[in-house]
């Protein structure tokens, strides 16, 4: 990628040497990326086997799941935003102090607090005459106060709400500034604060305000220049707006953060006009700053560009383009961590260097194929577990991922080769860098009950499409949502010849083909007759792919994988991948086994959500596979994205017990042998629709459905 450096000549008159600022709230900001969240695009292949077969096709992942940080629980204390009136602190003077560039690879501390006072330390060895304060767990005033580094030349340090960290303390005594400056109201800096910051200097200032946008204005208007053009980011993610600051200092432009997907108001506008913008710079796509705002923003008399990537990685390429100069270092930080974020943005934009996006394993190919065009090096703002030294060496993810996926492949292999058995795997890395490997996952082979997860998946594709409901009768006088719930929940192998049935085989195999699924399908049986053993056959990579697609709501709207899923992350048939993660982890699945000419033949397939990763994986094994082979692989799989693990989750052999007092019965609707009082527990063993056969004692009973729970 060839970079094309903005000419002195596009540059904004200096800045002023004032700034007067509003701080936004504390509160996190939503999720929402610049333009569609997509992962960075999977280019490696997975490792082939040695016999030709389908490799598992690689998709882009769904939006990662939630990622929970080591400070989580700091992170579940955020502060709420809002900030009622407002306080403007007098005019600050800029730091006389000239900030070093840094040379270090890594910037970090054991946690926010310490991450923001090693940046200190690295941009201001010699001290500093301002310093800039927020709290440590409200990101979006961390991103404010960031955007004021440049002005002000002042690093950035956290605080509690309450209190501040000895640790902080002794980094102010080290700075020995002439000023302070506090970002956020008494909601998210308590005035105790500003009383212990007196102790280091008495010019403590804070700058408060109604809300995140109002403080953004005042940032803009207070700094008594002209600014021709100025970036404008939305205010509902903290993706754009540091992206939006640090090429905003580096092009001594402005940036201001507005509510993009509201209406544009008559104090952004007046803002804008008061700094003689004539340009704005939009900083992101339509989902947080709309097309409708920036067709007010034109009709106000404003020329609008538009900078907009294909995804977050992707963007803050774009945005450090815009700079007069090469830049010497490349200040990297990973997204998903706000309070890094902030800090990394203070520190780019102080020492007018550009902010890159990473994720924790590696350097997105696009990012990374930049940075070694440019040359600059990488000094990355968070610790290991947000950055590890993959990302500090530049390593693109598709050499990571290539990497990664032999691993793993190898491992299951190797887990593999302990058990009897033949097996095929499919492992698919949902979000992340997108791992996909298998071992022999392109072989057709009977699924068992897993192919219920397509009957379950087309019915509630004809509930969407309003062509049935849930409460919608099936030929045999159940309702489909009940038929669908039984099928997963205990595997019931009549309401799944009922569903197929009635949507027709020839049908549902068609909407299995054209969902992307070519290796599945079901044999053709007569109208009635059991699918169970009709030559049914799908493949590792297909039904991993299923789930895969369910996650992305690709294939069906979330109201009904959630439902579906649901019914997965309860069903009752949890001894072979549910039994090799730990309690902790969350898990959706659908087993399977069924008696073949070779034996018995067994099947699992699952997402598996881990403390940090999502992965799907699906396992069928046959000539005599047992179950604790699927639960060996199923923590080598887990360890490898997750390392390693004490004791694995287990369940009980009784998996219900009863709601109420129920009669057990001889037969499905049969005469009440014995009655049981509610909470007995009993083991499921097999079903009749609606009707459950159940081991009580030594006796095997039948009992309706409704008279049982998971225990």
């Amino acid at each position: 990628m060839t970079t094309r450096w903005l000419p002195a000549t596009a540059l904004a008159v200096p800045l002023a040497l004032v700034i007067s600022l509003l701080p936004p709230t504390g509160a996190r900001a939503g999720t929402n990326d610049p333009t569609p969240a997509t992962t960075p695009s999977a280019s490696a292949t997975p490792m082939p086997d040695p016999s030709a077969e389908p490799a598992p096709e690689q998709t882009d992942p769904a939006a990662p799941p939630p990622v929970p940080s080591p400070e989580a629980s700091e992170r579940a204390r955020d502060v709420a935003e809002e900030e009622d009136g407002r306080v403007i602190a007098p005019m600050v003077a800029p730091s006389t102090v000239a900030p070093t560039i840094p040379t270090a690879a890594r910037v970090a501390g054991i946690d926010r607090f310490a991450t923001s006072i090693a940046a200190s330390q690295a941009a201001f060895p010699a001290g500093a005459t301002a310093v800039l304060i927020a709290n440590g767990l409200a990101p979006v005033d961390g991103t404010v106060a960031a955007a004021m580094a440049a002005q002000l030349g002042a690093p950035l340090l956290y605080v509690h709400h309450g209190s501040v960290p000895a640790a902080v303390l002794t980094e102010l005594a080290r700075l020995a500034p002439q000023s302070i400056v506090v970002v956020g109201g008494t909601g998210v800096v308590a005035d105790a604060v500003l009383t212990r910051l007196r102790a280091v200097t008495p010019d403590v200032r804070r700058f408060g305000g109604a809300n995140r946008y109002e403080t953004s204005r005042l940032a803009l208007t207070g700094r008594g220049g002209a600014f021709p053009t100025v970036y404008v980011s939305g205010g509902a993610n903290l993706i754009d707006a540091p992206l939006a600051s640090s090429a905003a200092a580096a092009t001594d432009r402005a940036a201001l953060l507005v509510h993009g997907t509201g209406t544009l108001d008559g104090p952004t506008i007046s803002a804008l006009r008061a700094v003689g913008a004539s340009t704005v710079v939009i900083v992101g796509g339509v989902g947080t700053v709309s097309a409708a705002y920036e067709t007010a923003l034109r009709s106000a008399g404003f020329a609008v560009e538009r900078r907009v990537a294909a995804n977050r990685y992707a963007q803050s390429v774009l945005m450090a383009q815009d700079r007069p100069v090469r830049p010497v270092r490349a200040i990297v930080a990973n997204p998903a961590t706000d309070p890094d974020v902030a800090v990394a943005t203070a520190l780019a934009a102080v020492t007018r260097q550009p902010l890159y996006y990473a994720i924790e394993k590696c350097v997105p190919d696009d990012v990374s194929a930049h940075l070694s065009a440019d040359g600059a090096p990488i000094t990355g703002v968070g610790g290991v577990y947000w950055l590890e030294a993959a990302v500090l060496s530049n390593s693109p993810c598709a050499t990571v991922r290539t990497t990664l996926q032999a691993n793993l492949n190898a491992a299951i292999r190797s887990t593999m080769s302990r058990y009897p058995g033949t097996y095929s795997v499919t492992v698919r890395q949902i979000g992340g860098i997108g791992e996909v490997t298998h071992i022999d996952g392109g072989v057709r082979r009977e699924p068992a009950s897993m192919l219920k997860i397509f009957a379950a998946w087309a019915a509630y594709k004809r509930i969407e499409e309003g062509r049935a409901t849930t409460s919608t009768r099936l030929p045999s006088g159940v309702a489909l949502g009940t038929c669908i719930r039984i099928m997963i929940h205990v595997s019931d192998n009549y309401c799944h010849t009922d569903i197929a049935h009635w949507i027709g085989i020839p049908q549902l195999n068609t909407m299995i083909r054209n969902a992307g699924f070519p290796n599945s399908y079901y044999g053709s049986v007569a109208p009635g007759t059991s699918v169970l053993y009709a030559g049914n056959r799908s493949t590792t990579n297909d039904l991993s792919l299923l789930m895969t697609k369910l996650s992305g709501g690709t294939i069906l709207s979330k109201r009904y994988v959630d439902a579906l899923f649901s019914i997965m992350g309860i069903q009752i048939g949890r001894s072979r991948i549910a039994s090799g993660i730990p309690p902790v982890a969350r898990q959706v699945s659908k087993p399977g086994a069924l008696w073949i000419a070779s034996g018995l033949l067994q099947g699992d397939t699952a997402n598996v959500y881990g403390m940090r990763y999502t992965y799907a994986l699906s396992i069928i094994g046959d000539d005599g596979p047992p179950a604790e082979a699927f639960r060996a692989i199923s923590r080598t799989v887990y360890e490898h994205f997750h390392g390693p693990f004490g004791t694995a989750a287990s369940y009980p052999r009784e998996q219900m017990k009863t709601t109420k007092p129920v009669g057990l019965r001889s037969s499905a609707n049969g005469p009440v042998v014995v009655t049981v009082p509610a909470g007995t527990l009993v083991e499921q063993l097999d079903s009749i629709r609606d009707w459950y056969l159940v081991q009580y004692g030594t006796r095997k009973l039948w009992v309706y459905y409704t008279g049982l729970r998971n225990r």
